[in-house]
């Protein structure tokens, strides 16, 4: 692989910011910039959950799913196009220009007079995703080597501090200007970063000749659409309906055909060979079906909490937004901790796999908590704080198996691929929570629409039993043999993203070269 320009006679060999001195203002400036960007994706991801039930409220409905739907499935189909993007026109040019589309579908859920614009919005928000991988190749091309290893640690984990205090700031804006107001704050970060970034950070000039699989990236995102469409309209429309039916076959042969596409092309979208290796397998299967289930449950939760006492549903502890950050709050901490203990354990010859095995049982006992101990606030805060602990868990230990189970050349390309089996999952997996929900919906003469008990339940115990089938296929049939590990192997941990589970995503980019 290339490797990044290096200081010369006090300057490097494009311009850029790298002095032999060491860290410059420039360097510094550039480096705190690009943390704020990643916290922008973290609040992107976040706010959702928190604004759901005052979204509902404006916009009375049992399709609330696609608002993270949209926002995933956009950004899992992103993020290898625009990673190829970079390499053919640039790392700041592409990172820019995908900040200004995420900023410009914040202003169009800010401006939102219908929940399906509010549904277009958040599509345009999910490319930001793609800043994750982005961000630390941009920093290793244009940092010297050895400031280029603390601003990747700095600016991938910084998204962990943001997360304790995301959910006061949103509960705040919430109940000060309505949902509209977190997405114009929303707007107004991401579009001010885009042109400090311009202001600080010099342009990668590193190239290398790719082919953007865009034909793959469109039939994957067209079969995903189209089956996620008949789940979600099925109960309205009539499971057996010709419209409904005709729009899941189609949704199905685009589907078959992005996989006979993924065979064929040279550079496809995701490298399915990759996971002909057990380990792989078992960190893409393990993560994906975790994430989808913590995304459902960032949703849940905040429902749980601020659904009025008097609605009459068997839970409810009638929290304001600016309330509920007690609660999430908390959960945000033990995520983080959760983060920091893996890397402080891996970097001492801890294996990953123990901590993502141990983050998939804690799963179950926080989604049957959740299920049963939700009309108090301590049995409410206990569910989410074991929710907050596993996602910590499985969330560091994905970088960290993906790196010792694939050699150094390709740990670019196939923690691409394992992201957008993760992101790709988290785009589905609400779409099914709301329509499992939908029979359990009542519209209040108030507005807004709230769920029985018996709907959680249903669903959080749904997701359990998943998380427990697959830790069984994840210690039995994917258990790791000798010959899994490549040689190529670390023992140093990729710094983890230590942020909230409704994030969900993963570093996707190689350890910096030192």
């Amino acid at each position: 692989m290339t490797e990044p320009p290096h200081a010369v006679n006090g300057s490097t060999t494009d311009g850029g910011p790298a002095t032999a001195a060491g860290w410059t203002l420039r360097l510094v400036l550039s480096t705190i910039f690009m943390a704020m960007i990643l916290e922008a994706l973290s609040l992107g991801a976040t706010m959702i959950s928190i604004g759901l039930p005052s979204i509902l409220k404006t916009f009375p409905t049992t399709q609330g799913g696609w608002l993270t739907t949209a926002y995933f499935l956009t950004g899992a189909v992103s993020v290898p196009l625009l990673g190829k993007a970079a390499d053919l026109y640039g790392k700041r040019r592409v990172l820019l220009v995908t900040m200004l589309v995420s900023g410009i579908g914040c202003i169009v859920c800010a401006l939102a007079p219908s929940f399906g614009i509010l549904i277009l919005g958040r599509a345009l928000q999910g490319p930001i995703l793609a800043t994750l991988s982005l961000i630390p190749s941009l920093v290793r091309d244009v940092f010297p080597p050895r400031q280029a290893a603390f601003a990747v640690s700095v600016t991938v984990t910084g998204m962990g501090a943001f997360s304790l205090v995301a959910p006061l700031l949103i509960g705040w804006l919430i109940a000060s200007w309505g949902f509209r107001g977190m997405f114009w704050f929303d707007a107004a970060w991401t579009l001010s970063l885009c042109l400090l970034l311009k202001l600080s950070t010099p342009e990668s000039p590193l190239r290398r000749a790719a082919r953007m699989d865009f034909l793959g990236g469109a039939l994957l995102a067209g079969g995903v659409l189209g089956v996620l469409l008949y789940v979600s309209t099925g109960r309205m429309w009539g499971w057996a309906s010709p419209t409904g039916l005709l729009i899941l076959v189609a949704g199905l042969v685009l589907l078959g055909l992005a996989l006979a596409h993924t065979r064929r092309a040279e550079e496809p979208i995701v490298r399915l060979s990759l996971f002909r290796r057990r380990s792989l397998l078992f960190v893409a299967l393990c993560g994906a079906i975790a994430y989808g289930v913590a995304i459902t449950i960032s949703q849940v939760i905040p429902m749980l909490a601020m659904t009025p006492q008097a609605a009459g549903q068997g839970y409810g502890l009638g929290l304001s937004t600016v309330a509920y950050a007690s609660i999430e709050s908390p959960k945000a901490l033990m995520t983080v901790a959760a983060g920091l203990i893996l890397s402080f354990l891996v970097a001492r010859g801890r294996h990953p796999r123990f901590f993502m095995i141990l983050g998939l049982c804690l799963w179950p006992i926080g989604l049957v908590s959740l299920a049963f101990l939700n009309d108090t606030y301590s049995g409410l805060l206990f569910g989410a704080l074991v929710t907050g602990v596993a996602g910590g868990f499985v969330t560091a230990a994905v970088p960290n198996l993906v790196m010792r189970a694939t050699p150094a050349g390709e740990q670019g390309a196939t923690a691409g691929s394992v992201q957008l089996c993760q992101t790709g999952f988290s785009s589905i997996t609400p779409v099914i929570m709301f329509t499992i929900l939908a029979p359990y919906a009542t519209v209040l003469p108030t507005g807004g629409v709230v769920y029985s008990e018996a709907g959680f339940r249903t669903w959080l115990l749904l997701a359990a039993g998943l998380i427990v089938a697959v830790l069984v296929v994840g210690v039995t049939v994917l258990r790791e043999r000798r010959d899994d590990v490549t040689e190529f192997s670390v023992d140093a941990p990729v710094p983890a993203v230590v942020t909230a589970p409704d994030a969900a995503v993963t570093p996707t980019a190689e350890a910096p070269r030192v």
